[in-house]
């Protein structure tokens, strides 16, 4: 590879840099690494760094993250660490979140995570997003308490019931799961809205 650079997939020293990056030795996929960060293999910055990112090993893909972080203010960086949110290792969608929020308050990232597939990550949004407590975060809530996982749906509803966004739980209980609507019918049988004894009414006459 030192000897002679190569430009794309297909040529042997690229291959053989991407098999190494997998290489059951953590020594050498270090090395790997360190080859393609030094020899800007695919381009440089984010490029370089997504190649690297290819290895199945997350020790490899942490490497790639501390220089995401390390090199936080090129341009690059940031789209690049949102795509972490991905990542199949839970302990590195979390480093990236951590940082991701620590660096960049607006609601976008937050928004981004809800995006993530993994269930984890998704949870992680949610509970930066009840520390809003505004109009806006409320907004995006709504749209999580109709994700695919009951615990990050839940958390969801259940900010919105803490911040007694009445008009968001109404909307709320028009949502397609069960449990949503129910959370969001009984905040608001509470609070005596009539709008809640239909809904109510329909779950408990549900057949089993």
């Amino acid at each position: 590879v030192k000897k002679k650079k190569p430009q794309a997939a297909g040529e042997p020293g690229w291959d053989l840099l991407a098999r190494a990056l997998n290489d059951g030795a953590r020594g050498v996929r270090g090395e790997a690494f360190k080859a393609a960060l030094n020899l800007k293999i695919a381009g440089g910055g984010a490029d370089t760094l997504r190649f690297a990112l290819g290895s199945i090993h997350p020790d490899v893909r942490r490497e790639a993250l501390t220089e995401v972080t390390a090199q936080d203010k090129e341009a690059w960086a940031a789209p690049l660490l949102l795509e972490f949110f991905n990542d199949p290792d839970p302990g590195l969608r979390k480093e990236a979140f951590e940082f991701a929020t620590k660096k960049n308050k607006d609601l976008a990232v937050l928004e981004t995570a809800l995006q993530s597939r993994f269930p984890d990550a998704r949870k992680l949004a949610v509970e930066g997003l009840v520390k809003k407590h505004s109009k806006a975060a409320q907004q995006v809530l709504l749209r999580a308490a109709s994700d695919p996982d009951q615990g990050v749906r839940l958390a969801a509803v259940a900010a919105l019931v803490d911040d007694d966004a009445k008009a968001l739980l109404r909307l709320a209980m028009q949502n397609e799961r069960a449990d949503v609507r129910v959370r969001a019918a009984a905040a608001l049988a509470r609070h005596a809205d009539p709008a809640a004894l239909p809904v109510l009414r329909a779950l408990a006459t549900a057949p089993e």
